[in-house]
């Protein structure tokens, strides 16, 4: 089935922001316009090493993103909108030479608020021969409605789970409802996918969620990791992250 994206993209409610911007003629709170934008694409050694593997994972970066992140390590690109604009068409071709070059998976990463734009590119690259698993790496800050777009198309989901407590989410992200949409973004990404499969030290797919110690927050991890147990099980992948540095406003 086609994605009307034109449609979707003229009162923008993609993510939980719903700033219903019409991002054909403005860009919206997350920075995006109409048209997918992309910093780079490449073959990615420093992913998880079910990611990365030997050949690395195919990352796609997008520009722009819907969390306010005073931290962001990558804020040339996620805030300042770093990159050039690219069609579904060439978002495709993109994941076809990534797959040429021997990436173990095509890896896209804060592709939220173009969801339908990357909908689309996944259903024109499965088309014309992608076989790759395709991850989706991002912040957790999504709709669950947005995700079923992708339903089908996305192998291996990776999101990050960043706050439990909204006062944190709010100070350090300008996020108040981070924690529940993060939460109910995860449990639809776990319906579609499940728990993480891994073959031959390769994750083929499945759900693996990323845990960024924050200074002095070690306490929201262990909340994080009790909601995760009980909520989608033990034997659920996390991959705890302790490489914080102070980066854009930190």
């Amino acid at each position: 089935m086609d994605i009307d994206t034109d449609t979707m993209m003229k009162a923008c409610t993609l993510c939980p922001r719903e700033c219903r911007a019409n991002r054909f003629e403005a860009a919206g709170l997350c920075g995006g316009g109409a048209v997918a934008k992309v910093n780079l694409h490449r073959l990615h050694h420093w992913e998880e090493p079910v990611l990365s593997g030997t050949r690395g994972s195919g990352t796609i970066f997008f520009s722009h993103c819907a969390m306010r992140c005073v931290y962001c390590q990558n804020f040339r690109i996620s805030r300042e909108g770093s990159g050039t604009e690219r069609t579904e068409e060439e978002l495709a071709s993109m994941m076809l030479e990534l797959q040429e070059a021997g990436a173990h998976n095509v890896n896209l990463v804060t592709a939220s608020h173009y969801a339908p734009r990357a909908a689309t590119a996944l259903r024109l690259a499965r088309e014309r021969g992608l076989r790759v698993p395709v991850v989706w790496n991002s912040s957790a800050y999504e709709k669950p409605e947005t995700l079923r777009l992708l339903e089908g198309l996305v192998d291996i989901y990776l999101p990050d789970f960043r706050y439990f407590d909204p006062a944190l989410a709010v100070r350090y992200s300008a996020a108040p409802e981070y924690p529940a949409r993060a939460q109910r973004a995860i449990e639809e990404m776990f319906r579609q996918a499940g728990h993480l499969s891994v073959e031959d030290n390769i994750a083929t797919k499945g759900l693996m969620i990323r845990l960024l110690v924050l200074p002095g927050q070690a306490g929201e991890i262990r909340k994080i990791l009790s909601w995760i147990r009980g909520a989608l099980g033990a034997e659920t992948w996390v991959s705890l992250m302790g490489q914080y540095y102070p980066a854009h406003r930190a």
